[in-house]
C-alpha cells in the first residue's frame, strides 16, 4: 500500500477541536503521473471545453474550511478561485400570528442557534456538463467536494451554490442561492484558514474526472464516497457507524456469508501487506465489526473512537482505489488473502 493513503488514529479524537488524523497524509509521495494521467483523460473523456461550452450557464458552489493560494483550472470546464462571501442564518421568534400575506408582527427576539459560513473558494461547474459517472454539475461539486475532505481536508463544507457568480450576485436583483450543506461535521477546522497545497490541488484535478469514471464502472464506489461523506455528519454517531460498515460490506463483502471473517480479511489483505501488520490490522477491523453489530442489534450509541477508526478504514480503502484507479473484484482480494498478491 502507497504509505501516503494511510491515516491512524491519534490519541486525540476528532471532537470538534481536533483533525490530528489526517496529519500523517502526504500528497508528495502519490504514484500518479500527473501529465501522462491528464493527456490519457483528455483524450478518453472529450478535451478541453469549446468556446460555446464555455459561454453556457454555470453552477456556482461556495466552499468553506480552506482557501485557495490562486486561481486553478480543474479541467473539462470546471475552475476554481479565491472568493469571499458570508453565509448566515439566525433563529428568530415572533410572538404574533401573522396576517395572510404579511410578515409575523413584532416584536420579534432572538433565539440561541443559527449557523454562519464564511465562503472562501468558488468552485464552477457547466451546468450541461457531461463526463461519465457525472450527470449533472452538482454531482460534480459533490464529488470534487468529497475527495478534497478525504485528501486533507475533512472538514471542507459547500454550505451554498448559486447561479451567479459569488462576487457579482450581490449586485442581481434575482440571484438563487440555495443553502447545500450547513450541518456541521465531526471534525474542525483549524483556528486559521488552511490554504490547500498545489499538490493536492494537482492530484485534484487529475482524480475527479478519474473517479467520475470508476464509479460508472463500479457503483459500489459511488455508494462509499457518499458514505464517507455522510458518516462524518455531527450528531449521528451509531447511523453514521452504520452508514459506513455498509459502504465497507458492499466493497469487500457483497457475498453474506460469514460476513464478520470475509469482510475484516478482505480489507486487512487489502490494505497491508502480508505479516504482522496485517493480522494486527484483521483483529482491528474485526472489533470494528463488532461495535458495529453491537449498535445495530441494540438502542445504545456509537463511541466515537470507534465512528473515527471506522471511518479512517473506510477512507484509507478509497483512497487506494484511486490511486490504483480500480475497484478490486472478489477475486482481487481473495488472491490477496491467500496469494499475497
Amino acid at each position: 500500500m502507497c504509505c501516503s493513503c494511510s491515516l491512524h488514529v491519534s490519541s486525540h479524537l476528532l471532537d470538534g477541536r481536533s483533525s490530528a488524523p489526517f496529519r500523517t497524509f502526504n500528497p508528495k509521495k502519490r504514484h500518479f503521473c500527473f501529465d501522462a494521467l491528464v493527456r490519457t483523460l483528455d483524450d478518453r473523456l472529450g478535451g478541453i471545453m469549446n468556446d460555446r461550452d464555455k459561454e453556457a450557464p454555470r453552477v456556482f458552489a461556495g466552499l468553506s474550511g480552506a482557501s485557495l493560494p490562486c486561481s486553478m483550472d480543474l479541467g473539462h470546464g470546471v475552475t476554481a478561485r479565491p472568493i469571499y462571501a458570508h453565509l448566515f442564518a439566525a433563529n428568530m421568534m415572533a410572538f404574533q400570528r401573522a396576517e395572510a400575506g404579511k410578515p409575523h408582527p413584532a416584536p420579534w427576539k432572538a433565539a440561541r442557534g443559527g449557523f454562519a459560513y464564511d465562503i472562501e473558494i468558488e468552485l464552477s461547474v457547466p451546468a450541461n456538463i457531461s463526463l461519465a459517472g457525472a450527470t449533472s454539475a452538482m454531482e460534480v461539486v459533490r464529488l470534487v467536494a468529497s475527495l478534497l475532505r478525504m485528501a486533507h481536508y475533512p472538514y471542507l463544507m459547500v454550505p451554498v451554490t448559486s447561479d451567479h457568480p459569488f462576487d457579482a450576485a450581490g449586485a442581481e436583483q434575482t440571484p438563487t442561492l440555495i443553502p447545500f450543506e450547513t450541518e456541521p461535521r465531526i471534525f474542525a477546522a483549524p483556528n486559521e484558514t488552511t490554504e490547500i497545497s498545489e499538490a493536492d490541488l494537482q492530484w485534484l484535478k487529475v482524480a475527479w474526472p478519474l473517479v467520475a469514471e470508476l464509479v460508472r464502472q463500479a457503483p459500489q464506489l459511488d455508494t462509499a464516497l457518499r458514505a464517507c461523506d455522510a458518516c462524518t455528519v455531527r450528531g449521528r454517531a451509531a447511523s453514521a457507524l452504520l452508514t459506513a460498515w455498509g459502504a465497507l460490506e458492499e466493497l469487500f463483502a457483497p457475498a453474506r456469508a460469514e460476513l464478520r471473517f470475509r469482510v475484516s480479511a478482505h480489507i486487512a489483505a487489502y490494505l497491508e501487506l502480508p505479516g504482522p501488520k496485517r493480522l494486527e490490522r484483521f483483529k482491528q477491523v474485526a472489533q470494528l465489526y463488532n461495535a458495529r453489530s453491537r449498535i445495530a442489534h441494540s438502542a445504545q450509541d456509537a463511541d466515537s473512537r470507534e465512528l473515527v477508526e471506522t471511518f479512517i478504514v473506510l477512507r484509507n480503502s478509497l483512497m487506494k482505489m484511486i490511486d490504483e484507479r480500480a475497484v478490486p473484484s472478489q477475486t482481487d482480494l481473495e488472491r490477496k488473502l491467500f496469494c499475497g498478491d
